[in-house]
Order: structure tokens, then C-alpha cells, then sequence
């Protein structure tokens, strides 16, 4: 009875295995170019409260564990994460940015968690951004 069940286990173990590195895979849907534009303009117009290295600061951090969990506490995807940055940041002065300026910024964050990047920009309508959930 106890070879069954271990050869059980180790059946459904070795069977799962691919599901979670399937689920696990991040999406690429930014450009490095986009990537290293959000770099600039996060640095000018959202590291004082964000921090240099996306730690936190004043505000929550971008990047990590601290991140990771309040992604998933609100069930961000990139694309929600894209919208709540186009329409709250920066917090003194909200949607003073250009639309390319907010996708660029969602895309060095999305680099800094190890997203991987594409050929096509990110956009506010950029396909795979509405079902791709944050996970740094």
C-alpha cells in the first residue's frame, strides 16, 4: 500500500511539474527600448516617492516581494497596473504624463520584475495585457 501511494505522489508530482512552470511563465509585451525610455522618466518623475531601485519610499515599492503581494491582494494584471498609473501618477500631478510615457514606465517596471521583452510595444490595448497577472 505505502509503494502505491508513493508511487502515486511521485506520479502526480512529476505530472504537475509543467502546469506550475506554466503558470509561472511571464508574458513578454514590452520593448527593451520602451523599457530603457521608462527608465528616464521613472527616475524624474517617480523615484522620490517610489525609490531609485523601485524599493519604496514614500510609496509602495515596485518591485519584489513587497509588490508580488500587493499585486496579488488587488489581482493587478499589466494591464490594471497600466491604468492605475496612467490615471493616479504621478500623485502630484495625475495624467500629466503622455500616454507612451505611463506604457514605458509600466514596461521598466515590468523589466525590473523579470519580464521578458517582445518586438511590439506595450499599450493600453496591447493584446495578453487584460489576463497577464503581476507576479514579480
Amino acid at each position: 500500500m505505502h509503494r502505491s501511494l508513493l508511487l502515486v505522489s511521485s506520479v502526480l508530482c512529476v505530472a504537475s511539474a509543467p502546469l506550475a512552470i506554466a503558470q509561472a511563465a511571464k508574458p513578454a509585451l514590452y520593448t527593451d527600448a520602451q523599457a530603457t525610455a521608462g527608465a528616464q522618466t521613472y527616475a524624474s518623475s517617480c523615484a522620490a516617492c517610489h525609490g531609485a531601485a523601485l524599493e519604496g519610499v514614500a510609496a509602495p515599492a515596485l518591485k519584489g516581494a513587497p509588490f508580488g503581494e500587493m499585486s496579488t491582494a488587488q489581482s493587478l494584471t499589466v494591464a490594471t497596473l497600466l491604468d492605475v498609473i496612467a490615471n493616479t501618477m504621478p500623485q502630484s500631478d495625475p495624467g500629466s504624463l503622455k500616454p507612451e510615457e505611463y506604457a514605458a514606465v509600466t514596461a521598466y517596471i515590468l523589466q525590473q520584475n523579470g519580464y521578458p521583452v517582445c518586438a511590439t510595444a506595450l499599450a493600453k490595448d496591447s493584446a495578453g495585457a487584460k489576463d497577464a497577472k503581476i507576479t514579480p
